[in-house]
């Protein structure tokens, strides 16, 4: 581990209490707190509630500092044209990098790292100072699967083509990613191995690889136990209700399955309405329990009583929902991609090969029918899934970082 550094860090998204990217920039960023003093720039709508939580923690601000740059917003604009966001985010790193380059002179930073949004279309201009610069991690890279786009609808056909279509051209066109990626002092986090690979393969630069969430251990009360040999499985799916989260491949292998479950549906969204048609429509709605937006707690407690969590998701990076499950002692399914197949292993859970929607779900099928019948081998992924929870806490990500600077320190 390297002694004490001077770190400037770029976290766009900052914030205590929150998931997604304000969740993983505040943890990152207190995580490097605890061995180097740390000075962060990030978006001047997370002031408030970082300022409140530094007032009721004060011994952070001896190795933490916080400046705030105001993002111009559009609503109108961005309600009509989505990717106006970008033009008002660029204008926010190019404020970002004038106040970088002022900080620099006053502090003389030993590692600058540019820490988010995550995605790779806008890695900053923070690479542009001469000190040694990290980048990630860096996601956003890999495409849907194309034979699976089809079976989302109207709606979700038409986004994903042509989120797929924009970003082949992005990945090949942008200049400004693939200078970053090649600032001649530099080193990449990418947020999984397929982003990896693709790093690799359209800038010619190796990676480490660091999921971009982690996990503060869910406390346990003993793993769930089935009890009677046919006593109904219970099935844990969570998520947002968007095409893109593809809960009807779990509803069409239920629909096929002959033993006793119960499915519990966290979460709610434009397709809530949709889906829930769609399980009456294959007569297995009475075996499916929708229970909405949940307070973190309580959606916990779902988790915990279950038997087996599914993931359905057809683009995605990690997902915070997946550590959560492998904390609450869930095996997880899901598809054999993303960042899932980074997490999931055959120690906790099982990967669906990404084939095509009817053999996926028959797929699914299968090894919740395996799942089912033999409790000895799901009680053993259940152990291990709460073994594998163990190694992505957010001070293992810490020490990973930590390397990564004392390798960059030493070139």
């Amino acid at each position: 581990m390297p002694g004490k550094l001077k770190i400037l860090v770029s976290a766009y998204a900052c914030s205590p209490g929150r998931g997604s990217e304000p969740g993983m920039g505040w943890n990152f960023v207190i995580g490097l707190s605890r061995y180097h003093e740390v000075h962060v720039i990030s978006e001047e709508k997370f002031k408030l509630p970082v300022d409140e939580y530094l007032a009721k923690y004060t011994e952070l601000k001896e190795n933490l500092k916080f400046y705030f740059i105001v993002k111009k917003r559009n609503k109108w604009l961005r309600k009509i044209w989505p990717p106006s966001y970008y033009r008002f985010y660029r204008r926010w790193q190019q404020k970002a990098f004038k106040l970088a380059q002022k900080l620099d002179q006053a502090e003389d930073f030993d590692i600058i790292h540019q820490l988010n949004m995550v995605g790779y279309r806008e890695p900053g201009y923070l690479w542009k100072i001469s000190k040694p610069f990290v980048w990630g991690p860096v996601g956003g890279l890999e495409n849907s699967p194309w034979k699976f786009i089809p079976s989302l609808g109207l709606k979700g056909c038409l986004f994903y083509c042509s989120r797929n279509i924009i970003n082949f051209l992005q990945r090949q066109s942008l200049s400004r990613p693939r200078k970053a990626a090649n600032h001649s002092h530099s080193a990449i986090i990418a947020a999984t191995t397929g982003n990896a690979l693709l790093i690799r393969q359209l800038w010619g630069k190796e990676t480490t690889i660091i999921n971009e969430v982690g996990q503060t251990l869910v406390k346990q009360n003993g793993l769930s136990k089935r009890g009677e040999a046919d006593a109904p499985l219970r099935i844990i799916w969570s998520g947002l209700h968007t095409p893109g989260k593809n809960l009807p491949l779990l509803l069409n292998s239920l629909a096929t399955v002959s033993f006793a479950f119960e499915c519990h549906i966290l979460g709610s969204g434009e397709m809530t309405s949709r889906w829930e048609k769609k399980s009456m429509s294959l007569g297995i709605n009475k075996y499916c329990k929708w229970y909405g937006w949940l307070e973190r707690g309580k959606a916990l407690e779902v988790m915990q009583s279950g038997h087996v969590f599914c993931i359905t998701s057809i683009s995605d990076l990690t997902s915070t929902v997946t550590l959560e499950a492998l904390s609450c002692g869930l095996p997880v399914i899901c598809l054999d991609h993303c960042g899932f197949s980074d997490v999931i292993t055959e120690n906790c859970g099982v990967k669906i090969p990404v084939t095509n929607p009817s053999k996926a779900a028959r797929d699914f099928a299968g090894a919740l029918e395996r799942i089912y019948n033999d409790e000895h081998y799901r009680q053993r992924l259940s152990e291990g899934a709460l073994d594998r929870a163990s190694e992505f806490t957010w001070e293992n990500k810490i020490e990973m970082i930590n390397s990564i600077y004392s390798s960059l320190l030493e070139e």
